[in-house]
């Protein structure tokens, strides 16, 4: 009987280790028609602040990840692809075009052609003329949702947001995500507030800051304006991979 006890406490003792092992993971991420790297990916562990960027090859590693976690990799104008780790060190990961997010250019331009949106520039501009795709919403449309902080209601007032939690549990820290992966640049007032932070690591990792957001209240909002295409990359660099928001305070 000893036996089989000491058998069975060395099963679980394996088992309890497999799954609380941690790899460092390498890879590239690539478009499925053409083969290209994609540069300015978005790679992240989901449910954690474990999270990096490809380079300009698309190639992209990654410390510190459990074995049995979730990797997710997302880019605008493609669509996400997550796949399980299960003790893999090297992923190849193919990006498909999504034409909805073209066709919901096109809607976007098409519902805005009366207005004009200010850029991260502080310019107003007609959405027709831009070379990247926006979303607007208002101060009263913020407000409308009732969510309370600001995350909350502009992923509520905008579909092509979503929020993601910074770890486990309720208080956990929550920042804004689009289809081309976790929002790291906040224009606010003309002053740009990144809420990423490169670690230095080898591989590369970013931790999130999402102080600022917390420091927002929609009551204090005049408009919002998403850059969602991956325009905003070539704005402001990998800053604005995941796309960039942009902030008008009332006066």
């Amino acid at each position: 009987m000893k036996k089989y006890i000491i058998l069975l406490a060395l099963l679980l003792f394996a088992a309890i280790q497999d799954t609380f092992a941690q790899n460092t993971i390498f890879g590239n991420v690539v478009d499925a028609k053409t083969g290209s790297g994609i540069p300015g990916a978005s790679v992240i562990i989901k449910g954690t602040n474990i999270a990096g960027v490809t380079n300009s090859s698309g190639n992209f590693g990654i410390m510190n990840v459990p074995n049995d976690a979730i990797l997710q990799v997302s880019y605008i104008g493609y669509k996400t692809v997550e796949l399980p780790i299960d003790n893999q060190t090297r992923f190849n990961v193919m990006l498909e075009p999504d034409v909805q997010i073209l066709n919901e250019v096109v809607v976007t331009a098409e519902r805005n052609q009366r207005e004009t949106v200010t850029t991260a520039m502080g310019v107003e501009r007609d959405p027709r003329s831009l070379p990247y795709a926006v979303r607007r919403v208002t101060g009263d449309d913020l407000r409308r949702m009732g969510g309370g902080s600001f995350t909350t209601s502009l992923a509520a007032a905008a579909p092509t947001l979503s929020i993601v939690k910074l770890g486990q549990g309720a208080g956990a820290p929550e920042v804004l995500s689009g289809r081309g992966g976790i929002i790291r640049l906040y224009i606010i007032d003309g002053i740009p507030h990144d809420i990423g932070r490169d670690t230095g690591e080898f591989p590369p990792r970013i931790e999130y800051d999402p102080g600022i957001l917390l420091m927002l209240s929609p009551n204090d909002i005049e408009s919002v304006t998403i850059l969602t295409s991956a325009h905003s990359a070539m704005l402001y660099g990998p800053a604005g991979a995941g796309g960039a928001v942009v902030i008008t305070l009332k006066k």
